[in-house]
């Protein structure tokens, strides 16, 4: 079966509701992680809710808790206590197959090393996912290689990682987090390995995916150019939301960014 340009659209686009859609909550989430007696309190207590359609930032030094966030908030992990609520579902209760279901088709990921799998070409990393979700091979090819024309790359669905640039290749896995038609995609540092023009040209990218394509994007990052263009930013310290801000509250030449 042949996917048309506006049956792609819908897939991703969620109904439209009244006002703002709060798609992910967290309620006083805790982590602790446990090695015999020792424990180490990842986070303290961070509520804090993440609407549809949003560019959200979240910063904070080594050793905050950003990225034990970044996963709760992702569904990779579960909290010690509190509760997380992705699209209204309290991950806590899924089991390992409803989780992996759930990622699956509500979340896109970057990684800050792109992850992507070496001898696949760029079409058949972007198609592998489609694979776990049931799309037969017909259609996800013709879904692949529209999504790699939107983030560029429809001139390269033949090349493999080692064959394309470090930009190139963070397209590809742009592509590949969109290859489901996720409502979120969570970003980590996913500007920390290129150039000061292709980090640039990424930021854009993810600025387009939110305009266009209703896409709720989450990044934890410390690019100004990417803070900038957010909704929101968040501060984590500690293990706690310290702050949260819109960018025109905040003064970009002070010491929290140097």
């Amino acid at each position: 079966m042949k996917l048309d340009e506006a049956k792609f659209e819908a897939l991703f686009i969620p109904p439209a509701g009244e006002g703002k859609r709060c798609i992910i909550r967290a309620v006083d989430v805790r982590k602790i992680y446990r090695m015999g007696t020792v424990e180490t309190h990842a986070l303290r207590g961070a509520t804090l809710d993440i609407y549809a359609g949003e560019y959200l930032s979240i910063m904070g030094p080594s050793g905050s808790g950003k990225s034990t966030l970044f996963n709760m908030i992702g569904a990779l992990a579960k909290p010690t206590s509190g509760k997380v609520y992705i699209d209204q579902v309290d991950i806590a209760q899924l089991d390992c197959e409803e989780l992996a279901w759930l990622r699956c088709r509500k979340i896109g990921y970057i990684f800050q090393m792109y992850n992507l799998i070496q001898v696949m070409t760029c079409l058949e990393n972007v198609m592998l996912p489609m694979s776990f979700a049931g799309l037969n091979s017909e259609e996800a090819r013709e879904k692949a290689m529209f999504i790699l024309k939107l983030v560029g790359l429809g001139h390269r669905p033949l090349h493999k990682p080692a064959e394309l640039s470090g930009g190139q290749q963070q397209r590809c896995a742009i592509a590949r987090a969109l290859a489901n038609s996720p409502e979120i995609i969570l970003a980590d540092e996913p500007t920390a390995n290129l150039d000061l023009h292709t980090g640039e040209e990424m930021i854009e990218l993810f600025a387009r995916l939110r305009d266009e394509l209703s896409v709720t994007v989450i990044s934890a990052t410390h690019d100004l150019k990417m803070l900038k263009r957010s909704d929101r930013i968040l501060w984590i310290s500690d293990g706690r939301i310290v702050r949260t801000a819109r960018p025109e509250e905040v003064d970009f030449t002070s010491g929290d960014f140097h």
